[in-house]
């Protein structure tokens, strides 16, 4: 199909299309998008994991179990 039967509302789509479907985006997101709502990197490592071992622990020493 050549560029002649094109009219303005083909280009809108295409670049709107360019957004929607911009691969491994998921949920129809922007790249921008994507990019903002993503996993962080946490320079103190695994927080969450050393969080839950502490409390795991702590509730361990007082319901009386070694």
């Amino acid at each position: 199909m050549s560029e002649a039967f094109f009219d303005e509302y083909d280009y809108y789509n295409f670049d709107h299309d360019k957004y929607i479907f911009s691969g491994h985006s998921g949920k129809q997101r922007t790249k921008k998008e994507v990019s903002e709502h993503t996993n962080h990197f946490d320079p103190s490592g695994h927080s969450r994991k050393i969080v839950t071992k502490l409390i795991n622990t702590q509730n361990n020493k007082k319901a009386g179990k070694n």
